[in-house]
């Protein structure tokens, strides 16, 4: 563990600077401390998808302990950060010695894949509204209570929010507006407030009221119909 400590570089960063891009050479594992970090990747369409957001006591990059193969996304800091740089050969030695320590990471990096892989697969079954929804409830969880309602502890951007929920900045912009107009969410200079979780989690779901439900009104139309039929001479 020693040599573990000596090998690690403890850095203070700026917001904006790069970690590592697509093709860099995967030699360390980071640990956050404070700030936030994201990682993107490109689509093949010059979309931006985020693949992880990271705050402090967040472990990412960690795949190059089993497979040290080159980056294929881009990790940069969405605000000022202090975080170690782990080299990968040093964690590995440790990993080695101590394999309850390797259980606990990688039962996070799977639960971390596991959520992207959720939150990819519902870009493709959920409306942008949906999943705008879903993200920003996903980030008043771990909030703050206010008198106005949960708030979001970062301020996070319009292309930010793009990236989370696989979309395009205009489409987030617009689609924050209704959902402010909705009375869903609430929004003072960039902070983002949350009056009513339950309310925000049903438009996460796409919830319906029972009279909107496409279901429900074909089985009362159905209804309607025999009970028509009954009746007619």
């Amino acid at each position: 563990m020693q040599a573990l400590g000596d090998a690690t570089a403890l850095r203070e960063l700026s917001r904006r600077t790069v970690l590592h891009m697509p093709g860099d050479d995967a030699e360390h594992v980071y640990c956050l401390h404070g700030g936030r970090v994201c990682v993107l990747r490109e689509s093949t369409t010059c979309r931006t998808i985020n693949l992880g957001d990271f705050g402090p006591g967040d472990i990412f990059g960690e795949s190059c302990v089993w497979t040290p193969a080159p980056r294929e996304d881009t990790a940069i800091t969405t605000a000022a950060a202090l975080l170690s740089m782990i080299p990968r050969v040093a964690l590995r030695l440790v990993l080695d010695e101590y394999p309850e320590a390797e259980r606990t990471l990688v039962a996070q990096s799977m639960a971390r894949r596991d959520a992207t892989t959720r939150r990819l697969c519902d870009a493709l079954s959920l409306s942008v509204r949906a999943r705008l929804a879903g993200q920003i409830l996903r980030l008043a969880e771990g909030g703050r209570n206010t008198m106005r309602g949960r708030e979001l502890v970062i301020s996070i951007r319009h292309h930010e929010l793009a990236a989370l929920v696989v979309s395009t900045r205009e489409t987030v912009s617009l689609e924050l507006q209704r959902l402010e107009r909705d009375r869903l969410i609430a929004r003072v200079g960039r902070q983002i407030v949350v009056p009513d979780l339950r309310q925000l989690r049903a438009a996460a779901r796409e919830d319906r009221p029972p009279e909107q439900d496409p279901a429900r009104a074909k089985a009362r139309s159905t209804k309607t119909t025999s009970t028509r039929g009954a009746r007619a001479p």
